[in-house]
């Protein structure tokens, strides 16, 4: 009689507890590791990266995988803390947009009887 035990479903974390934060690692690397075939264990590291829990770069033809450091965290959102908030008055494209949008005012034509700013209440002379 065979052994028809299954294995255990792959999930993210049974995959995250195989990697060490900051060490980089290839899928067929964390397949061995995991004990799953690749294109298993590629479905639950895309679904990592997607959360952000994963980083993914490329080297060469091939994905590598890695967890980052608690450091590395901290300075992301610094970096991103710094950005979303531009001290003082924006400049660039918000400065010409505001440029374009007094000139179409200034070069605007006003509405036929409202030149004088009292509608069409007042004959014209």
């Amino acid at each position: 009689m065979k052994n028809t035990e299954q294995k255990p479903a792959l999930t993210a974390a049974r995959v995250m507890e195989c990697m060490t934060p900051g060490t980089s690692y290839s899928g067929r690397q964390l397949s061995r590791l995991v004990g799953y075939n690749q294109p298993e264990v590629q479905t639950v590291l895309s679904a990592c990266v997607a959360r952000g829990i994963v980083r993914q770069t490329r080297d060469g033809g091939r994905s590598i995988y890695r967890v980052p450091t608690e450091e590395e965290i901290r300075h992301e959102r610094e970096r991103l803390e710094r950005r979303a908030f531009p001290p003082g008055e924006l400049q660039g494209y918000d400065a010409v947009m505001r440029r374009f949008r007094e000139m179409c005012m200034a070069t605007r034509v006003p509405l036929s009887g409202s030149a004088n700013g009292k509608g069409n209440s007042e004959p014209h002379e």
